[in-house]
């Protein structure tokens, strides 16, 4: 064999391993999973996918299998069979040694339908069970435009089924998990609520310092109030709102504080002077309105932390059409 045939077969070897390495270019890359639910579509609303979700949790809680469920606009340009197959082995659903995981793909512009069965659980979803439940519950209400019922009829046979099979139980929280998941108690010295009993006392202190800085409010309030217990008189009416937003000792103990502060800082331990004008009776004194900004966001999850277990695939399933 001549150098230049040597070089040619090593030129074609070369472009046909490249071919066979990039021919998965064209493949759709597989979604993580962060819930038991993934709609790429958004066909589902909020309301049917928190209720889907709440129904595949409580199986896992239950009987330990997992089940997800996958909504893409198409699986192109695989077949869903092999695409589903790929989504089961990136997420592992089930547990490891178990394998009792289900994943339920519709592909919405494909009009195709697959539930994938681990090992696991082929005996209790073989293979025609899992068309009859594509066939007979879900098709038909994909079909209709009811995606969100098709699924969760679908889900409610595949959960009447697992919960027949004796699967062994799901391992009980462990520690960690129960911290997490129990409310931490808050003791009634917690120094986060005095903090904010600062903060929250600070802004509603100021508008009490700008009422009170008015002489006729202040000698209907504090005349008869000693001088000296006066600023104190002052940070428990400041503290009054904050008790009963907060509903906590050392947040009112910090909203005294803050108001307290803030008065004595204005000189209000003393009557405040009316403010004289030249000009006779046009004489009047214009207060400007405090306003304060207190704004308090609270972010939830939206997602929950879903994450498959460790299980393999490989059992089985079926695919329909509508």
């Amino acid at each position: 064999m001549t150098k230049r045939s040597i070089l040619i077969a090593v030129l074609l070897g070369g472009l046909i391993a490249f071919g066979i390495a990039g021919a998965d270019d064209g493949l759709q890359a597989i979604p993580s999973l962060s819930s038991r639910v993934t709609d790429l579509t958004a066909t589902l609303s909020s309301a049917e996918k928190t209720s889907l979700e709440a129904k595949l949790a409580a199986l896992e809680q239950r009987k330990g299998a997992q089940v997800a469920v996958l909504i893409v606009p198409t699986t192109a340009p695989e077949a869903i069979e092999p695409y589903s197959t790929r989504v089961f082995e990136a997420w592992k659903l089930g547990r490891k040694n178990v394998d009792d995981g289900v994943l339920v793909v519709v592909a919405k512009d494909d009009h195709r339908v697959r539930i994938e069965v681990a090992y696991g659980l082929e005996g209790a979803i073989p293979d025609a069970a899992a068309f009859r439940i594509a066939h007979e519950y879900m098709t038909p209400k994909f079909r209709a435009g009811d995606f969100a019922g098709g699924i969760s009829a679908g889900i409610d046979m595949l959960t009447r089924l697992i919960d027949a099979e004796p699967l062994p139980p799901p391992q009980p929280q462990t520690q960690t998990q129960r911290q997490r998941s129990a409310p931490i108690p808050e003791p009634w010295w917690s120094p986060i609520e005095f903090v904010v009993g600062i903060l929250f006392g600070g802004v509603f202190g100021v508008i009490v310092v700008l009422i009170l800085s008015r002489p006729r409010v202040y000698r209907f309030v504090l005349g008869r109030v000693p001088e000296r217990a006066r600023t104190f008189v002052i940070g428990l009416l400041n503290a009054v709102p904050i008790t009963v937003l907060m509903r906590h000792p050392m947040a009112a103990l910090g909203a005294v504080a803050a108001g307290s502060s803030l008065s004595a800082i204005a000189g209000l331990s003393k009557a405040p002077r009316p403010s004289r004008r030249s000009g006779g009776s046009g004489g009047g004194s214009s207060s400007g309105s405090g306003s304060s900004d207190s704004g308090s966001s609270s972010s939830g999850s939206s997602g929950s932390d879903f994450s498959g277990g460790g299980g393999s695939s490989g059992g089985g399933g079926a695919s329909d059409s509508w």
